[in-house]
């Protein structure tokens, strides 16, 4: 539930923030430390509380001088915290020898502004340990503590990570409602190579968090209902599982669109039968410009990218491997072949239910991530990776046969990035939908040949992916290791894999494969008419049922509304919960009211503030079903061709 502000609720926040500074002045001009620590604790927590409840833009009728006085009353507070937070403290080592002394170190820890319930501690190395335990005994529920294992004496409230990518990870998992603020500590002395380290850790998590929250508020729609398009063709054709291990040991070649494609691209041509070159639609057309021809093309973005293929680029080519979520004519391209797979776990893997099967491939965000995902996945070896350049040197951002190869990446005088030159395809593809090319932070990756290269946020975000994804295979050791190739030569490097030219690789690859026998034998694997019937029975049976959930919660609605609804509101949540669990993809188009109201239940709450976040709740709940059963009823059983 979004925090609704209303001028009763920041009128009375305001007067006891006023009331929490006097305290605080007066407890300090006293030396009542004790007074002034639990002042400053109180107006910490209600600043975070009208950081959710902002000034309203008028105040409704109310008494204006009043008003004046509550906000003036509230910044007076504000500068009184601001000038106990400028006391001088003995250092952190003396402080945590005593009750008090842990007492002011959590109080300076702290921001003047912090939200107990969401924000987040991060204490590294041990020694801080009663700080945790007096955080935890303030509400405090979010704190990691980076540690040895060995020295792991925290609070069974802290949680417990022995290294840095257990950090990230542990960060990740704060989802769907993320901290907004976060404050990292050591004792005096400790590694600042591991503070620093911890904390880049901690922000590029956050990172990831922001930008899966947004990707899934975005997409979320269209992935619904161009999932819910796709359904008879996703189940008449066989998704990447059906492959097996048949292309065990077979070499893959992914073809990205980088600028440094140009340079390497032709030595490819010779590479037919003896590797599975892997292209993707954007990539399509320089390989063809080129001679070459892909066994795979593979695609995943949602958008309409039709404007990516010319006339005659699917000739010859093995398949198309589709994201069951893509744009509904890519099944009908004309392909040879068509395979599927998932790419964003539960958020489209529910496409599968009706008849198995699911093939979900995570990937990082990107069609290149998903495609080194689905070489791993397939065993190939070795993984060779060209005009992945993750980069664009001096302003180039594709390569020039592209579609979009006029691109280029501009730097403004703020440290921005944005990209121009984009082409009459591009343009109409976003005036249909989807959110806009954004600007992004420029930021510095290793380069290929050394040095560093200009790339941006997001291009950073896939590198890292990359990155963290090679030296877990190559960490992984022991026979089977995949050998996985960076020969871009050029744009970023990637630590984990091997950086040598293309042709040092492609001249060890002699063995031939029949790739095509391959593909055939697993579109053979399926009985397409058999299981375009059992998707049939399933939307059927969840329309059903989707229907029975939205009635159910518009019931809900209602009883929050009865002076009963506690008790009786009970047993409908548990049916409710019973029906959704069968569908959680449901879930995916109430991410923010589902979010809000996590974020709400973690809060004290009166009764009356309880049923207004679970009426929201169930609103949206009903809304939801109703959508979504909806969009299933209305799908067509069209056949597609594979």
């Amino acid at each position: 539930m979004q925090a609704r502000p209303d001028i009763a609720t920041t009128a009375r926040l305001l007067a006891e923030l006023g009331l929490a500074g006097e305290a605080l002045a007066t407890a300090a001009s006293r030396d009542d430390l004790l007074g002034a620590l639990s002042a400053s604790f109180e107006s910490r927590r209600l600043r975070a509380e009208l950081a959710r409840f902002p000034l309203p833009e008028n105040t409704g009728g109310a008494d204006v001088a009043a008003w004046q006085r509550l906000v003036a009353s509230g910044r007076a507070a504000a500068e009184i915290v601001e000038r106990w937070r400028t006391r001088t403290l003995p250092p952190a080592p003396v402080l945590v020898a005593s009750p008090l002394g842990v007492a002011c170190l959590a109080d300076d820890l702290l921001p003047s502004t912090w939200d107990v319930s969401r924000d987040l501690v991060v204490l590294i190395g041990a020694g801080l340990e009663p700080v945790a335990a007096m955080l935890a005994d303030l509400g405090q529920a979010r704190v990691l503590a980076v540690v040895a294992p060995a020295l792991a004496t925290y609070p069974p409230s802290a949680t417990v990570v022995a290294d840095i990518d257990e950090a990230g990870h542990a960060v990740r998992l704060m989802f769907p409602v993320p901290p907004e603020r976060v404050v990292i500590r050591s004792l005096d002395g400790a590694d600042p190579v591991l503070s620093a380290a911890v904390a880049e850790m901690v922000h590029t998590a956050l990172c990831d968090l922001r930008v899966h929250a947004n990707t899934v508020q975005a997409f979320s729609r269209t992935w619904l209902e161009q999932g819910t398009a796709n359904l008879d063709a996703i189940a008449r054709c066989p998704s990447v599982d059906a492959i097996g291990d048949t292309f065990a040991g077979v070499p893959m070649i992914i073809c990205a669109p980088g600028p440094s494609l140009a340079g390497n691209v032709a030595q490819l041509r010779a590479m037919k039968g003896k590797a599975l070159i892997v292209g993707f639609s954007h990539s399509l057309r320089p390989l063809r410009a080129a001679g070459v021809v892909p066994d795979i093309v593979l695609t995943v973005d949602p958008q309409d990218v039709r404007y990516h293929f010319a006339p005659g680029d699917l000739e010859g080519v093995g398949a198309m491997v589709n994201g069951v979520t893509v744009f509904p004519s890519l099944f009908q391209m004309g392909a040879a072949r068509h395979l599927s797979l998932s790419t964003n776990g539960a958020l489209d893997h529910w496409l599968y239910q009706g008849f198995g099967g699911a093939a979900v491939v995570p990937g990082g965000g990107s069609v290149a991530t998903t495609a080194l995902s689905l070489g791993l996945r397939w065993k190939c070896d070795p993984i060779v990776m060209v005009g992945l350049d993750l980069s664009f040197p001096g302003g180039k951002y594709y390569v020039d046969t592209s579609c979009d190869g006029a691109t280029h990446a501009v730097v403004s005088d703020d440290g921005k990035v944005s990209v121009n030159g984009w082409s009459d395809g591009f343009r109409k593809m976003k005036a249909a939908g989807g959110p806009a090319a954004p600007r992004e932070r420029l930021v510095e990756l290793p380069g290929w040949h050394g040095a560093t290269v200009p790339s941006s946020f997001m291009f950073a975000m896939f590198h890292r992916w990359f990155c963290d994804t090679a030296k877990r295979v190559t960490a992984a050791g022991g026979e089977g290791t995949v050998n996985l190739f960076n020969c871009t030569e050029g744009g970023s490097f990637i630590e984990g894999m091997a950086h040598v030219p293309l042709a040092q690789v492609l001249a060890g690859l002699t063995d031939t494969v029949d790739i095509d026998a391959i593909l055939d034998r697993a579109m053979a694997s399926i009985d397409p008419e058999a299981r375009a019937e059992a998707a049939k029975r399933w939307r059927t049976k969840t329309v059903k049922e989707l229907r029975q959930a939205a009635r159910l919660a518009q019931v809900g609605v209602a009883m929050t509304r009865r002076t009963d609804a506690s008790i009786r509101l009970a047993g409908i949540e548990r049916a409710l919960s019973a029906l959704l669990a069968r569908h959680d993809f449901v879930a995916m188009v109430a991410q923010r009211e589902i979010a809000a109201a996590i974020d709400e239940s973690r809060r004290p709450a009166t009764e009356a503030e309880y049923l207004a976040a679970t009426r929201t709740l169930l609103e949206a709940a009903a809304r939801t079903s109703k959508l979504v059963s909806d969009v299933l009823a209305g799908a067509g059983g069209q056949d597609h061709a594979c």
